[in-house]
Order: structure tokens, then C-alpha cells, then sequence
């Protein structure tokens, strides 16, 4: 098992791209006016991305098709997408995206499909919502034929109580929204770890299949700083039938990647100039510090450009280029 390279964007994509999870979003996030009008029942994701490579690093799409009730061959897609800090002008972003959307529908000559964009916001500092045109300055009533306007649906999870997640008339998506909300709080997740895994039993044995445990162990590993004796008492607090996973995840993602050299390698060249005068292990360790450096800008920061991160951890942009791969 390996650490995914953008944890937000694996997590909530292998979250959200269930459709059961998505199902549960809509109904219990949606306007009911316009759940009303929707046949949940034919819902069914959009494989592959509708982004370009440009947008790739902003945008994580996750689309679902759903007809409307009473609109024969209507559908509306649904773009997912995550934010960990606010943005200054989602529009703009979020009208990028529906334009592509948009113009692959008229190459391939097929009506202009309906888009709700969707925004699940996990930071820690609240999201102002506004409508697009308070985006512009000095205008009165004449001009707003002639200004854009749409709206997207907001999720932001530093609004909602744990109280407000937990009564939800959902499955899983509980668990994940509580994991988007906290991670990274230690001292939180040491006092409430059962929270974060409730109703999972029963979920877990009937769809064995679906991982669900896993999936929020792996996201917590790979975005909280867990020593030995952090991860161990923390495991003490979990519920009993996630206790032996909990720490067969934790030695498969966490020792297994000291064993290869991710951490181990950094701290024995650092020991091995020290002691032994090395030059070579001064170097050495310096460069896996810096490798570690560079693959944390990267999971967090992926949409800043090579010169960017190679500018804010000191080194070479093609340093980076070979670690974003």
C-alpha cells in the first residue's frame, strides 16, 4: 500500500465517486425544489473527466448524469469539487469548467447539457458565498441583462456541527465529511476517533467490498503527523473490530515507507555526516529533506506551478518536475 500523491483529491474521489455516497450528498444537500424534480433512481456517474489539462490542477470533477422527472431526455451532471482553502473567485474557475463542458457538447453536436456545480469546502475558515455579481463593481439594474449569472451549491463543512453531520440521513458520507472536517487536528481526532468510524461496523459487513474503514484510515495516516505511540494509543480508543486494521494499515503505509528510505533515509544521512565526517551522507540526507519538502508542497499546493515550489523549498525546478512526475 502507498500514500496517494494528493490525498484531499484520492480521498474524496474514492468517497464521492460511490454512488451511493453521492446519492446520499444530493438528497440531503440539494434545494428540495429541485430534488423534487429529479429521478434519483437513474442517477449514474460520468466516467473518465470532462477537464483539460490546463484545469486539471484546480478542478477535481466527479460528474453524475440524473434525468428529470419530466423532461424525457434532460439530464443535469453534477461537478464535485473540493477546497481545503477559500477561493477568491469560484466562478470564474467553476465557468471555466462548464465551458469546456459545454463546447465538447457542440463539437460532438449534442444539446447543452444542465450543470449544478457543487462545491464541498473542508478548510478550516469559513467560505463567503456570494453571487457572481457583487464580483463586478459600479453597475445598476440597466446593466444586469448583460452580467453573468449562475450560482453553485456550497458545502462548507467549518459551518456544520459534528451534531448536524451525524444527523444526516446518510451512510458513509457521515464518516467522510467528519474526516474532510478534521483532519489534521490531532488532539480532536485522540478524543472523538469513534466518531469518525460510527455506524461502520454494520456498513462494513454487508459491503466488505467497499473498504470503508480503510478509506478513512489511509486519509488520516497520510494528513495527520502520527508518532508510533500517537498512532498505538489512538488505535486503543477505536472500536474494537477496527483496532487489528487500524494498525495493519498504519505498518503497511506508514513503516513500510520508513523501510524503503522515505524517513529513514532522511535521518541516517543526516546521522551518517555527522558522525562520520561523510560529506557524501551530508548530501545525501539534505537532498531526501529536500524531497520531502518538495512531495508536501506537492499533496497540499497542486495546483502551484514547478517554479513556484522549487522557489519556496530552495531548489531546482526540474527537481520538481521529476517528483510531480
Amino acid at each position: 500500500m502507498e500514500k496517494p500523491r494528493h490525498p484531499h483529491d484520492h480521498f474524496f474521489r474514492q468517497s464521492f465517486g460511490m454512488p451511493e455516497v453521492a446519492l446520499d450528498y444530493l438528497r440531503n444537500f440539494l434545494p428540495a425544489e429541485l430534488a423534487g424534480k429529479l429521478h434519483f433512481e437513474a442517477i449514474e456517474r460520468v466516467e473518465g473527466s470532462f477537464v483539460s489539462r490546463k484545469l486539471r490542477t484546480h478542478i477535481t470533477d466527479i460528474v453524475y448524469r440524473c434525468p428529470l422527472k419530466e423532461k424525457g431526455e434532460a439530464y443535469l451532471t453534477f461537478l464535485f469539487e473540493h477546497k481545503s482553502t477559500p477561493q477568491t473567485d469560484p466562478h470564474l474557475q467553476l465557468l471555466r469548467y462548464m465551458l469546456e463542458v459545454w463546447e465538447r457538447a457542440v463539437q460532438e453536436k449534442k444539446p447543452l447539457p444542465l450543470i449544478v456545480p457543487i462545491i464541498v469546502y473542508h478548510g478550516k475558515t469559513r467560505w463567503e458565498l456570494k453571487h457572481f455579481s457583487e464580483s463586478f463593481e459600479d453597475w445598476d439594474e440597466s446593466i444586469r441583462p448583460y452580467l453573468p449569472a449562475f450560482d453553485y451549491l456550497l458545502t462548507d463543512l467549518s459551518g456544520l456541527s459534528d451534531e448536524e453531520i451525524l444527523r444526516l440521513d446518510a451512510h458513509f458520507l457521515i464518516n467522510a465529511l467528519l474526516a474532510l472536517k478534521h483532519q489534521g487536528e490531532k488532539d480532536y481526532l485522540r478524543a472523538n476517533i469513534r466518531l469518525l468510524f460510527y455506524s461502520l461496523e454494520e456498513a462494513e459487513d454487508k459491503h466488505p467490498e467497499k473498504n470503508y474503514p480503510e478509506k478513512i484510515l489511509v486519509y488520516l495516516l497520510v494528513t495527520t503527523e502520527f508518532s508510533d505511540e500517537d498512532w498505538t494509543q489512538l488505535v486503543e480508543e477505536t472500536p474494537p473490530p477496527i483496532k487489528n486494521l487500524a494498525m495493519s494499515t498504519y505498518d503497511m503505509l506508514i513503516k513500510k515507507g520508513k523501510a524503503q528510505g522515505i524517513q529513514q533515509g532522511i535521518e541516517e544521512g543526516i546521522e551518517l555526516g555527522k558522525e562520520q565526517g561523510i560529506e557524501l551522507g551530508k548530501e545525501q540526507g539534505i537532498e531526501l529533506k529536500a524531497r520531502e519538502v518538495v512531495l508536501a508542497l506537492l499533496l497540499e499546493f497542486p495546483e502551484f506551478s514547478d517554479a513556484r515550489i522549487a522557489a519556496l523549498a530552495k531548489v531546482e525546478v526540474a527537481f520538481v518536475k521529476a517528483l510531480r512526475g
